[in-house]
């Protein structure tokens, strides 16, 4: 429903846009006060509280346009406010008294404005109600009864979850502030009762450290997500919500019981699930107000104590006398710090041009001759065959042999590398594994391991079983003969 069609009258917020509006707000008090101690409020009754209560300010009302104050009374002038209210919808005459006396009545929606308007002026402290522990006890309480109450626990800790989000979001918007209260503060003392007055009564010890202690999200969250999902997971639990949604009239049929059913429980998890990055800013801002209120005392205590402080505020102020310099404080600046002011005009202070790059001619390449070409050639193919007799097939089966020692296998954190060349040999070794009768094959497990200094594959090289019978057949033929 729109706004509008809820409050009709088009002159409701022009009590707070007129010249008088603060009056106003101090009778629109005046009639909530009076709302929340008594049942019935009589009209003569609430014309002596507002005479009672803004007396010093009635003779400041200003006539209104096609509203003329008739009556220059405290009485006369309560009644005018009063009208006033009634007309623009505020405040309404009840019909239901059927009595001589006339009272006065106020709408919901007058009662809901008035309470926000009331709170923002009062500036208590923020009472925070175990929001997160609350939710927990409800949905546990459910979980273990199973009974004709779950919809109201699943109600009721929805409109908990709501309230500690925007708990939280409030806490997060009002460090901002704050933190932009305390770079106004001129003095110590200023930065000390902002901090400890306003921040750590207000904030910080109300609901900041609650979140943080008893009541913290991360204490109950794994138990009211376990429940959340078991539900969702159990169709007879659903159902049974759904029902009793029905029946209490909070739906008109099942398909929108079930509806309104999986969409509490998908927010509060989902609100839960993505707490962490809210209370990490807050976190960060709290960090940040607390460096900024050190370091603002710190500085008010420096610029008010000691000499460098004091030096400071004066250079500070120089700029701003720079063009009309009371005598008096220059000479005295000049007496004490020797300072004075140097501007003449010499040849560095000429405009120069910028001297153009001069780019000399670069000496031709020399192209190598065919006969160089012909001995890089040669030492390319000598270095080739050093390599190649270093690291030939044969060393490299022997090197592999080495290794087996005579085992089936070896791995890898048992090889023995000592040199660079090793390495090489390994590496050949793998290379050469598609080769035919080989007598050894390598395998791959995950990962990597570092061997004297050198990182390696986990491998394992395995003996040919073909090529351990070829060797011992060998040696044998060797013995016979």
């Amino acid at each position: 429903m729109q706004l509008f069609q809820l409050i009709r009258n088009p002159q409701f917020f022009s009590l707070l846009s007129s010249p008088n509006r603060e009056i106003y707000v101090e009778a629109l008090f005046v009639v909530f006060r009076c709302y929340k101690q008594e049942l019935m409020i009589r009209r003569q009754d609430l014309i002596d509280r507002l005479v009672a209560a803004l007396e010093d300010r009635m003779f400041e009302l200003a006539d209104e346009e096609g509203d003329a104050i008739d009556d220059g009374s405290l009485s006369g002038r309560a009644h005018w406010l009063l009208r006033r209210m009634i007309g623009a919808g505020w405040v309404e005459l009840d019909p239901t008294a059927h009595t001589v006396e006339e009272y006065v009545a106020l709408p919901d929606y007058s009662v809901r404005i008035l309470q926000v308007l009331h709170e923002i002026c009062e500036d208590k402290p923020k009472e925070y109600n175990s929001l997160v522990y609350s939710t927990y006890s409800n949905l546990s309480q459910a979980q273990a009864e199973r009974g004709d109450f779950m919809a109201e626990a699943l109600v009721a800790s929805w409109h908990l979850t709501d309230r500690l989000v925007d708990s939280l979001k409030s806490l997060h918007n009002n460090m901002r502030s704050y933190y932009l209260a305390l770079q106004e503060q001129e003095a110590v003392r200023e930065v000390l009762r902002e901090h400890f007055d306003r921040y750590q009564v207000l904030l910080a010890d109300k609901i900041y450290h609650p979140l943080k202690t008893f009541d913290s999200v991360p204490r109950f969250r794994t138990r009211i997500l376990a429940i959340l999902r078991e539900w969702l997971a159990d169709r007879r639990v659903l159902q049974k919500i759904g029902n009793q949604l029905v029946n209490r009239g909070q739906c008109s049929d099942a398909d929108s019981a079930a509806a309104e059913t999986l969409r509490m429980i998908t927010f509060i998890i989902d609100q839960y699930e993505g707490m962490d990055r809210l209370l990490k800013e807050i976190d960060r801002k709290n960090a940040a107000y607390t460096r900024a209120s050190v370091e603002r005392t710190r500085y008010l205590l420096n610029t008010n104590r000691d000499a460098r402080g004091q030096l400071i505020e004066i250079l500070k102020t120089l700029p701003r006398i720079h063009h009309t310099p009371p005598p008096a404080l220059l000479n005295d600046l000049q007496q004490t710090f020797s300072l004075f002011e140097q501007q003449w005009l010499d040849d560095a202070s000429l405009y120069r041009e910028p001297k153009k790059r001069q780019f000399e001619k670069a000496a031709p390449l020399q192209v190598a001759t065919t006969a160089n070409r012909k001995e890089f050639a040669a030492e390319l193919e000598q270095l080739k065959q050093r390599v190649r007799s270093s690291l030939s097939d044969k060393k490299v089966l022997e090197f592999i042999r080495l290794q087996l020692a005579g085992r089936d296998k070896v791995r890898a954190e048992q090889l023995e590398l000592t040199a660079t060349e090793d390495l090489l040999k390994l590496i050949l070794a793998v290379i050469k594994m598609d080769e035919s009768n080989l007598p050894y094959r390598i395998s791959y497990e995950q990962g990597y391991l570092t061997v004297n200094g050198f990182r390696i594959p986990d491998l394992i090289i395995e003996q040919q079983p073909d090529a351990a019978k070829q060797e011992s057949g060998g040696k044998r033929q060797d013995v016979d003969g």
